[in-house]
């Protein structure tokens, strides 16, 4: 993908910002990067120099990393629990079980099953990926169809509510997209988003600034998200900030809202939290990085051949940041079927069918999948290679 011109904030729509941090790729599924800004006039945080997003809709389209096809398109037992207190969330503020719900990137379908589970029926889902679409059906017996946000404003259905869950800080056009939705919105009609919450980011575990992954362009804090509702005429009925454990011991914070239309003049609120926010998590991450960096100057140094389980954002950015490569990799190893027989930094990217028979050690770059990659690693594949941590731990 291409970065285009400079983007205007994603909440205000105003041109001016600071940078605060450049983020950096090989081969990043956006391209090689991007800026780090916070807004001057109302203070949101957000990715500068990102693709249009008719190219970022074709991505999703064609590459999306959420039909999980390693697992057939079943989610984990972590995306089970924060689905249940999603449902949880809103269900007090639901009229009856008859009524239509459309989940706005329903993925494998995993949030409508826990509606169905709790005796929900007019359940609608859409996806940009049509391999998404085709496990809803399967998996769920769920209606869903292939669209993206640009191809449901000629929708003639209407829906009462309206599920928008880590959709909005993937978007270049964040405010075209609300809009769309409410259009969509029966009179009485609400829409409930949930984002990452960029106030706890500093203090939830996982890989030094993957929250800069090159698919998330917005960065959120509660009061961000309430303005770019105003904005967008959509009045806050409840908000909600909580904390998801993401996989087994690696945690989110969560920022969530459910909303309904009303015309007024916006609150002109401005984002105090964001920039620092940021800044902690910048603080957060160059620490983390130097024991990353502890790890790659071992293995650069000893020259041992090695396989690098994960080819996603951290190995990626690790590539651009810092002397990974030249480390002795043999091969990247991932379950992304999509990205298998390409390569990176000149290294093919095998399945891990392929590595059946081989001596090499395994380096694990991955945080938050760490112990399902071992348990993928030992039972699945009965390996007996050794295994280290990209924070240097031995997993043997």
């Amino acid at each position: 993908m291409n970065a285009s011109n400079s983007r205007p904030c994603p909440v205000c729509g105003h041109l001016e910002h600071n940078s605060i941090y450049r983020q950096r790729f090989v081969d990043g599924s956006i391209g090689d990067g991007y800026n780090i800004v916070v807004c001057l006039r109302c203070g949101a945080g957000f990715a500068d120099g990102v693709p249009s997003q008719r190219e970022m809709d074709k991505y999703y389209e064609e590459h999306s990393k959420y039909s999980y096809n390693f697992s057939g398109g079943v989610e984990s037992i972590w995306a089970l629990k924060r689905f249940e207190a999603t449902v949880q969330q809103v269900l007090p503020f639901l009229k009856s079980h008859k009524i239509g719900i459309l989940d706005i990137g329903c993925a494998t379908g995993g949030l409508l099953s826990v509606f169905k589970k709790h005796g929900f029926s007019n359940l609608t889902g859409v996806d940009p990926s049509s391999a998404c679409v085709e496990s809803v059906a399967r998996l769920h017996g769920i209606n869903a169809r292939a669209a993206t946000l640009t191809k449901l404003k000629n929708w003639k259905e209407r829906f009462d509510l309206i599920l928008m869950l880590g959709v909005l800080e993937h978007l270049r056009e964040v405010r075209k997209a609300i809009g769309i939705a409410s259009r969509l919105l029966n009179d009485g009609g609400r829409l409930y988003c949930a984002v990452p919450n960029v106030e706890g980011l500093a203090i939830c575990s996982n890989a030094p600034y993957q929250q800069f992954s090159g698919e998330h362009v917005n960065f959120f804090s509660p009061v961000s998200l309430r303005r770019l509702m105003a904005e967008c005429n959509m009045t806050e009925i409840c908000a909600w900030s909580w904390t998801v454990e993401w996989r087994e011991g690696t945690f989110e914070p969560i920022a969530s809202g459910l909303y309904e239309c009303r015309s007024r003049s916006p609150r002109q609120l401005f984002d105090e939290i964001t920039e620092p926010s940021l800044r902690r998590y910048l603080r957060f991450s160059k620490k983390g990085d130097r024991e990353i960096g502890a790890t790659i100057d071992c293995l650069r140094k000893n020259q041992m051949r090695v396989l690098v389980w994960g080819a996603g954002t951290l190995a990626r950015r690790l590539l651009a940041t810092s002397r990974f490569s030249e480390i002795n990799i043999v091969a990247f190893v991932d379950s992304n079927s999509d990205i298998q027989g390409k390569t990176l930094a000149g290294r093919p990217i095998l399945s891990p069918a392929q590595i059946v028979v081989s001596s090499e050690t395994i380096l694990i770059c991955s945080i938050a999948f760490e112990k399902e990659i071992v348990e993928t690693i030992r039972l699945r594949h009965g390996l007996r290679n050794k295994i280290v941590s990209i924070l240097g731990r031995d997993l043997s």
